[in-house]
Formats: C-alpha cells, sequence, structure tokens
C-alpha cells in the first residue's frame, strides 16, 4: 500500500480573516496547514515543524515579514524551505521593500 504525503505548508499571517481564507485555499489545494500570527511564532513553527513550502503574507508597510524572509535565510535550519510571499491589494508600497532583503540569504 502506497502512502500518500501531504504537503506541509506554514502560512504566517496576522489577520485572522487573511489566515482563514488563505488556510481554506491551502487545504483546497492539498497542503496540510499550520498557521503562525507573527515572526517569532513564524520561525519557531519552521524551525520545529520544517515545513514543506512557508507562506508569508505580506502587510501594508511589509514591517514584520521582510524581517520574518530575514531570519529564515540566515537560520541553517530553515534557508531551504521556499518561501512564497502573499501580498493584499493594499501592499503595494511594501514592494519595493522587497528588494531590500539580502538577495545573498536567498
Amino acid at each position: 500500500m502506497n502512502a500518500v504525503r501531504t504537503a506541509t505548508a506554514l502560512l504566517v499571517d496576522d489577520d485572522a480573516a487573511s489566515i482563514q481564507a488563505n488556510q481554506e485555499r491551502l487545504e483546497d489545494d492539498g497542503y496540510s496547514v499550520v498557521t503562525a500570527r507573527d515572526k517569532t511564532d513564524g520561525l519557531g513553527r519552521a524551525r520545529q515543524g520544517a515545513p514543506n513550502v512557508i507562506f508569508i503574507h505580506l502587510g501594508a508597510n511589509g514591517s514584520g515579514s521582510l524581517p520574518l524572509i530575514e531570519a529564515l535565510r540566515s537560520d541553517d535550519a530553515c534557508r531551504h524551505i521556499p518561501v512564497v510571499v502573499l501580498k493584499s491589494q493594499s501592499s503595494a508600497g511594501a514592494k519595493a521593500k522587497l528588494r531590500a532583503v539580502n538577495r545573498d540569504l536567498w
């Protein structure tokens, strides 16, 4: 019997409504979803659970998301995990700040 392995996604977002909507979307796509509400929780869950992919909601100013991405890329246990940045319509101002993340850490 072949066991089907479900990919685990870590979803980091500080907005409850956004978490719910994105979690449902990811589960519909077949992911097992673990959620975190902030940088500290997200980094801890990434270290502990070794997800297959991390989805980070880019907030309106990028202030919480960018430090998390930098922390993930500088952590030996997490740097290999792909990161997908989710943005809302109101986060256009943070787009330029993404380039500020040191690309050597990616």
